[in-house]
């Protein structure tokens, strides 16, 4: 397979031939046979330029020409994280495949990512947040995995403070808030700063869709109880963990007047 922009590092020859499974090519004119990284791959012009064209038009809507030109990635780059998501993204949501997304996830847990593949990802999950809200934990753990490092951090806490918050004001009732999804907010609180999504879990207990606040149904004794174990205690906790900073005083308070008031209006009604 030929590939515009591609060169023998050894004799400098264009005359190569590539194996996109392999990310190996041969150079016809000396022989020599090497292997190109995922960062030297995705920076040749063809792959760049299909890239940005199929990050452009899914942020426009434009499905067809974004599938096009992320098909023409993967035709060389067949593990390119964005066109990959792309690809899944309109199997999944405008062709009604199920199960493309958590298929793409799958792949993408596998690879490590180069900063600049991660950001294109960090763009896509934000622009099309609304359809990808129930996939949060899986978005944020990838970007997670891939930004360890410390000059990573503030790109990694605003995407976490832009998707979470978001995510955790959509969901239809406290039980998204399961045992695992709750660790994974207790690691994030614990080493990131993310006021924004500690508030929006502390908001939750009023204004979740299944708060008794919200059914007004204090009276019924067993989902008042149930609400409280599964979404005022992990919420507590979750707050516990914050790193230390000037918000979490705050929050911690802010928290033990809500839940004293729940427990309060949870006796009343039951009285």
């Amino acid at each position: 397979m030929e590939v515009q922009g591609l060169s023998c590092h050894g004799c400098g020859s264009t005359d190569v031939e590539f194996d996109p499974k392999t990310r190996k090519i041969h150079c016809n004119q000396c022989g020599r046979e090497e292997y190109y990284s995922r960062a030297q791959l995705g920076a040749t012009g063809k792959v760049a330029f299909a890239k940005d064209n199929a990050i452009q038009f899914f942020k426009e809507g434009n499905w067809s020409s974004a599938c096009k030109f992320a098909n023409d990635v993967l035709n060389t780059m067949q593990d390119n994280a964005s066109a990959l998501f792309i690809v899944a993204y309109c199997d999944e949501f405008q062709d009604g495949r199920s199960g493309a997304i958590d298929e793409f996830f799958g792949k993408v847990s596998l690879m490590a990512l180069e900063y600049d593949e991660v950001c294109d990802l960090i763009d896509l999950f934000e622009s099309s947040l609304y359809n990808m809200r129930d996939y949060e934990a899986q978005m944020v753990t990838v970007v997670i995995e891939n930004m360890q490092s410390a000059e990573d951090r503030q790109t990694l806490e605003g995407f976490i403070e832009t998707v979470c918050p978001y995510c955790i004001s959509k969901y239809a009732s406290e039980d998204f808030l399961t045992d695992e999804r709750a660790a994974l907010y207790q690691d994030i609180a614990s080493h990131c700063d993310v006021p924004k999504t500690c508030f929006a879990l502390l908001r939750g207990i009023k204004e979740n869709p299944d708060s008794p606040y919200r059914a007004g149904s204090f009276q019924m004794r067993a989902h008042t109880a149930y609400f409280f174990e599964h979404y005022v205690e992990p919420v507590g906790r979750i707050l516990r963990e914050m790193k230390p900073s000037s918000f979490k005083p705050k929050f911690i308070q802010a928290y033990q007047q809500v839940c004293d008031q729940y427990q309060s209006d949870a006796s009343a009604a039951m009285g």
